[in-house]
C-alpha cells in the first residue's frame, strides 16, 4: 500500500507555489511521493482536481483569518508582505496552528538570494558567486535598491524565525531562491518574463530595457520544484540553508540574443553602460555535495519550452502584462 504524503503550500499564488502545482497536477515529480496537495492563498488562484493518483484543493483565505489548518506531512511556507510588521503575523499565526498538530510536519521556508545584499562590481573585479556561508550584512542589503532592500530585509527577519523554530524541535529548512525560467515566469515583470512574452505573443522584436552588464542564472521551474522537495525533505533541527538556482552564469542582453536566434526575431537592446556590472548568481556546490542535486534541464531547452506553454485565452490579449 502506498504511503500518504499531504503537502500543505502556504502563500501559493506566486510564481513558486503556482509552478509546484503545476509539477504535481502534471505527476513530473512522481518520485516525491505526495498524492495530496492542499494550497491556502488569499488570491482566487486555483480550481479542486483530482486525478487517479492525486487530490488538490484549494482554500482561498487570509491565514490570519485561519482557526485551523489540514493536518499534513510537508510545509511550504511562501507567505510574505513588504511589511516586516505584516510578515511577522503571519508567522506568529503561523505558529499558533502548526501548535495545534498531533505530528510535526517537515517545514520548507523560501527565502531569497536577496539577504545576500549588493550585487554591483566593477569591470575589474571579479564575479564572485553568492555562497551559503556568505555572512548577511545589513550594509550590504543596504546597498539594494530601495523596493529590494525591503524585500531582502523582510527574509532576512523571517529567516531567523525559521531558524528558532528548528530550536523548538520542529525540522525545518530554508531555500535561497534566485532566478528561475518556467511557464508562470511569464506572468512576473523580470527581464526574462518580458522576453516570454514577446515570443508568446508572438512580437517580432525580443527587447530588452536594461543598459546594465547583468549576470543571471536560471534554473527551469521543473528542477526547481525538484530542488524544494528534496531540501525539504532534508529539513532537521538545524535548518540547513541552500541555494536554490543555477550557477551558469550568462549576460542577460546574450540571453536575449539567444531566444531571438531560436525564434527568428530580431533583438532590440539599449546602449550599454561597461562601467556599472550586475551579477546575482548563486554557488550551489553544498546542493550538489549534500543532496546531489543538478539543473538536469539546459537553459537552451527552457527557451525552446517556450513555445509549448498554454494561457488563457486573455493573456494573449492582455497589454498590462
Amino acid at each position: 500500500m502506498t504511503q500518504k504524503r499531504k503537502l500543505l503550500i502556504l502563500g501559493g499564488s506566486g510564481f513558486i507555489g503556482k509552478s509546484i502545482v503545476e509539477c504535481i497536477k502534471q505527476r513530473k515529480l512522481s518520485n516525491h511521493k505526495i498524492n495530496e496537495l492542499i494550497s491556502i492563498s488569499r488570491s482566487d488562484t486555483y480550481q479542486d482536481f483530482n486525478t487517479n493518483k492525486i487530490k488538490f484543493k484549494f482554500i482561498k483565505k487570509n491565514i490570519l483569518k485561519l482557526k485551523k489548518i489540514p493536518e499534513v506531512d510537508f510545509i511550504i511556507y511562501c507567505l510574505r508582505s513588504d511589511n516586516i510588521k505584516i510578515s511577522e503575523k503571519y508567522f506568529g499565526h503561523f505558529l499558533k496552528l502548526i501548535r495545534k498538530y498531533k505530528k510535526k510536519p517537515k517545514i520548507l521556508f523560501t527565502s531569497s538570494g536577496a539577504v545576500y545584499g549588493n550585487r554591483l562590481y566593477k569591470k575589474s573585479d571579479k564575479q564572485v558567486k553568492f555562497s551559503e556561508n556568505d555572512i548577511i550584512d545589513k550594509k550590504k542589503i543596504n546597498k539594494l535598491n530601495k523596493k529590494k532592500i525591503k524585500y531582502a530585509l523582510e527574509k532576512f527577519h523571517i529567516e531567523k524565525k525559521f531558524r528558532n523554530l528548528g530550536k523548538k524541535n520542529y525540522k525545518v529548512s530554508i531555500a535561497r531562491c534566485f532566478n528561475f525560467i518556467g511557464k508562470e515566469m511569464a506572468y512576473s515583470n523580470q527581464a526574462v518574463g518580458s522576453m516570454m512574452r514577446d515570443v508568446i505573443k508572438n512580437k517580432s522584436i525580443i527587447k530588452l530595457n536594461t543598459t546594465m552588464n547583468v549576470y543571471r542564472g536560471y534554473l527551469n521551474d521543473i528542477d526547481m520544484v525538484n530542488w524544494l522537495f528534496t531540501i525539504m525533505h532534508y529539513s532537521n533541527y538545524k535548518c540547513p540553508v541552500f541555494n536554490v538556482g543555477s550557477s551558469k552564469s550568462i549576460n542577460i542582453r546574450t540571453l536575449a540574443k539567444l531566444i531571438a536566434k531560436i525564434y527568428k526575431k530580431k533583438v532590440l537592446l539599449k546602449k550599454l553602460n561597461n562601467k556599472t556590472f550586475e551579477c546575482y548568481v548563486p554557488s550551489i556546490n553544498k546542493a550538489k555535495r549534500l543532496l546531489k542535486l543538478k539543473d538536469s534541464i539546459s537553459l537552451n531547452k527552457s527557451i525552446n519550452l517556450i513555445r509549448t506553454y498554454k494561457y488563457e485565452k486573455n493573456f494573449y490579449s492582455n497589454t498590462n502584462i
